[in-house]
This record gives C-alpha cells, structure tokens and sequence, in this order.
C-alpha cells in the first residue's frame, strides 16, 4: 500500500523499521522470515509428538495383522504431516 505524498513509508508491526511495499500491522520481510523458522521449529516437535502418540496407539491397540501394519505405516507418517501443516498455521498467529 503506497503511503500518501508527503508520508513516511509504513512502520513494520515487529521491529518498527519504515519499509516500503508493507501495509498497516504487516511485518517485513526480515521480520516474517524470522517468525516463519520459529513456527517451523515449533512444529516440528508437536508433529513428532503426535507422531510418536499415534505410533505408540497402534502398536497397543491395533492387531498384528498386516492390514494393521499398513494402517499403523500410513497412520504415523500422515499424522506427522497433517500436524506439522496445522502447527505451522496456528503458531504463525499465535506466536509474539
């Protein structure tokens, strides 16, 4: 959002450096780049948490049969993905 004749550029939400291209309550890319790796770090470890339950789950309650290898095969790996896409989301909002 180009600012007005006369105006300063748009402050960044986060670090308040004025950055051209930004509109109000965005973030620069600095800043964006910085919170995105932190919600990545942050889930990575709660979709191997939920990976390492739904593994745990499957070994005790699923029989050992070879279609519940194969549910148990696809059931983590799925788990840890969907979790991780999800994780990413909510902790890009939730994160100071």
């Amino acid at each position: 959002m180009p600012s007005p004749a006369g105006w300063r550029e748009v402050p960044c939400a986060e670090c308040g450096e004025f950055v051209e291209g930004i509109g109000f309550g965005d973030r620069c890319s600095s800043c964006l780049t910085r919170r995105m790796a932190r919600a990545r770090r942050v889930a990575r470890q709660a979709a191997i948490v939920a990976a390492v339950v739904v593994a745990a789950w499957n070994a005790w309650h699923l029989p050992p049969s070879t279609l519940g290898r194969l549910y148990a095969g696809l059931a983590v790996p799925m788990t840890y993905l969907l979790m991780r896409v999800i994780a990413v989301r909510v902790a890009m909002e939730v994160l100071p």
